[in-house]
């Protein structure tokens, strides 16, 4: 896209924008179909959407078509593929494990996500210099293909894991007004009492506002790293070392959540991973050679992974079943939202200001909002000290 757009750091903000945008439009709609309809229904839908975008693409670059809106148009369509399986898939893994190995089973699921950042770079170049670009789009279509069979063919033993998903929840008041007005009847009335759910439980309240803050100060720096690899390594080749780093550190960040046991030594990760995620960025800044900007991007790649899984985990560990695919979507609608927003923001900066800068200056700033939501807020100091919350009963889903 960099190469595409001529060097344009403000088109690589777009297209990442475009990217992360349907997670705050088509995800909260996932959310309550996940929470309506059979989960995995809606799991084989998404999984389809994804199927055809990284097709198209496929066709569209063989036939040396491409152009800058078109990754735009069908960054937007992945995106939302990506938007409707991931809160579904959330939902189905934390009702399908035991509650002792809820960690491990959230932690574990995040692997793809991070494991793709670490083998497209690997393979992806492959395959680049030797077949060329649209064959890079086609086996991605292939391996999608691959996970949606997969979908089909576990469906039944994932619905026996979880009846709930199997039942659609009745509502009063559906009159005929019309499909389209009562479904959007019935969408806002689902969100409205998943909105309300989070507001009356502070531990959600407090996890998933903190998350928004880390999305938004360290992990909305994509559309710089091309610059940055041109910055310090003079090529934009060092982009693709950068982007393993991360997702190598990714790995790392979420295999070693996975296999957290003690309350303790959560507490302890939560701490570390928050202040390690804002530092790594002012070191992604300062760096002026690659001996300290790649052990940088590996350390920022695993405390932000870190940190993300065990704000997920704390989420799935008190949120209702009957609220779950909301609140998830809702969960990564903030998440994928500010990154949206801040990465084509920084995207738009970057033509004018230092890239360092903007690492180093929000690196720093969520430092010190970290260890002010820790000494300030009763239930993130709470997981600070204890790794765990204040209460351990349900406190809101009851009474909505």
């Amino acid at each position: 896209m960099h190469d595409l757009s001529g060097g344009s750091t403000s088109a690589v903000g777009w297209v990442t924008f475009a990217s992360f945008i349907p997670f705050v439009v088509v995800g909260p709609i996932a959310g309550a179909m996940a929470d309506r309809v059979q989960r995995r229904r809606v799991l084989i839908a998404g999984g389809t959407f994804g199927v055809v975008g990284a097709t198209v693409l496929a066709v569209v670059t063989s036939l040396d078509l491409v152009q800058v809106w078109h990754v735009g148009v069908l960054a937007f369509a992945t995106g939302s593929a990506q938007a409707i399986t991931v809160p579904t898939r959330q939902a189905l893994v934390a009702t399908s494990v035991p509650r002792p190995h809820l960690t491990n089973a959230v932690a574990l699921s995040g692997l793809s996500q991070h494991g793709s950042r670490l083998a497209g770079p690997l393979f992806g170049a492959a395959f680049l210099s030797t077949l060329g670009v649209s064959a890079v789009f086609g086996v991605a279509a292939v391996l999608l293909a691959f996970a949606l069979l997969c979908a089909f063919r576990v469906g039944n033993e994932v619905n026996e894991a979880s009846r709930i998903e199997t039942k659609a929840v009745p509502r009063e008041g559906q009159e005929s007004k019309g499909a389209v007005a009562s479904a959007v009847n019935v969408l806002s009335a689902d969100l409205s009492a998943a909105l309300r759910y989070i507001a009356a439980d502070p531990r959600l309240f407090t996890v998933i506002g903190m998350v928004g803050a880390h999305c938004s100060l360290t992990m909305a720096f994509d559309s710089l790293l091309p610059a940055l690899s041109v910055k310090v390594g003079g090529s934009e080749g060092l982009y693709s070392s950068i982007v393993i780093a991360l997702g190598g550190g990714a790995l790392v960040g979420t295999l070693g959540v996975s296999q957290l046991r003690k309350e303790s030594t959560r507490s302890a990760s939560f701490v570390a991973s928050g202040i390690a995620s804002g530092l790594s960025l002012v070191l992604l800044g300062v760096a002026t050679n690659t001996n300290l900007l790649i052990p940088a991007a590996v350390l920022a790649g695993i405390s932000q992974a870190s940190y993300m899984a065990l704000s997920a985990t704390l989420v799935q560990d008190v949120v209702a079943d009957k609220f779950r695919g909301r609140v998830m979507s809702l969960y990564i609608m903030i998440a994928a939202g500010h990154m949206a927003i801040l990465n084509l923001g920084f995207g738009q900066l970057a033509e004018v200001v230092d890239v360092r800068v903007l690492l180093f200056v929000p690196g720093l700033s969520w430092v010190a909002l970290f260890l002010g939501f820790v000494v300030t807020l009763p239930e993130a100091r709470s997981v600070a000290v204890k790794g765990r919350f204040t209460h351990d009963e349900q406190l809101a889903g009851e009474a909505i």
